[in-house]
């Protein structure tokens, strides 16, 4: 960890001073580069950490943004309110949801995922004066009350660092806990399941922490996404975010934590380049950009710079 601090400390210190000099919209887009990593951390718990292929990633997406909508539309709560009834409700659903799933395997486990986040989808379709259905609902998020005084959220810098806090903050729990003996074995269920099985682990009940992790993570960045964009629609639940998470944690690197920011730090800034040049063939550079990386940093660009450091500190030895 030592030999990390000083390449953190300048990551961290590049975050805190960037957004000084960016224009307005560029700042806009680093805010959704931080969400969307933290929305893809939480993918990569329960795939890259638990070896579990959630194919429903989006009903935690949409379940975070319409808990804080909701909360502070219906319930005219604040903002760390409406966060805390996020987490809160989030992980008493990811825990069922777990406790009911953890027990498929292999393509049944990918298959209930992608039907229950059907249902959720055409539910928030069909419940038009709760979800907004396809049109949206759209509120006005409270200013940030941080007891002294009282910040409006509008402000970009604000929405910034109040971004870049949480985010910081739930990579550094997420971080630790890996680190933890029972991280470890949520990592051994990945690496074995039926050995894990052997040594004594009670793998259901690990995947169903790993699981419930996973959704308050991914949670919270849809809670937050919403927040960003002051408008939720029933679309946060579609396939489509799900796909999203996938590609971009396989580009960052699967199981790395930091590579979950770097997937959508890179995708995210190519497509604003791209379609902003060529509106028409985007699509099809986004995905020619995509495979081009799968097939020279298969591992993604964090896992593939991890392997080059670790292959030379090794030659370094012999």
């Amino acid at each position: 960890m030592r030999h990390k601090l000083p390449l953190l400390a300048a990551l961290a210190t590049i975050l805190i001073i960037l957004p000084n000099f960016l224009a307005p919209y560029y700042k806009e887009l680093l805010i959704e580069i931080l969400i969307f990593g933290l929305y893809c951390m939480g993918f990569d718990i329960i795939f890259g950490f638990t070896g579990l292929l959630n194919f429903g990633m989006s009903v935690f997406f949409g379940l975070g943004g319409y808990l804080a909508l909701l909360s502070i539309l219906h319930l005219h709560v604040g903002l760390w309110a409406a966060l805390a009834i996020t987490v809160v409700g989030s992980a008493l659903f990811s825990l069922l949801y777990g406790l009911l799933v953890s027990r498929f395997k292999s393509h049944y486990f990918v298959a209930f995922t992608i039907v229950v986040s059907m249902i959720f989808f055409y539910m928030a379709m069909a419940q038009k004066p709760i979800t907004g259905a396809d049109e949206g609902l759209t509120f006005i998020v409270p200013p940030l009350d941080l007891g002294v005084l009282s910040l409006d959220f509008y402000n970009p810098m604000v929405k910034y660092y109040f971004v870049l806090i949480i985010c910081s903050a739930v990579f550094g729990l997420i971080w630790k806990f890996f680190r933890t003996p029972y991280g470890k074995a949520i990592i051994a269920v990945r690496e074995n399941e039926d050995r894990a099985k052997m040594l004594g682990y009670n793998t259901t009940n690990l995947k169903v922490v790993s699981f419930t992790l996973s959704g308050v993570v991914s949670s919270l960045g849809g809670a937050l996404y919403v927040l960003h964009l002051g408008f939720s629609s029933a679309h946060s639940f579609f396939w489509l975010w799900t796909a999203r998470a996938v590609w971009w944690t396989i580009i960052g690197g699967v199981g790395t934590l930091i590579g979950a920011f770097v997937g959508p730090g890179v995708l995210v800034f190519f497509e604003d380049l791209i379609s902003t040049w060529n509106a028409d063939l985007y699509l099809i550079i986004m995905g020619i950009i995509m495979i081009l990386v799968i097939m020279l940093a298969p591992q993604g660009i964090i896992g593939s710079i991890q392997r080059a450091m670790a292959k030379r500190g090794r030659e370094r030895w012999r």
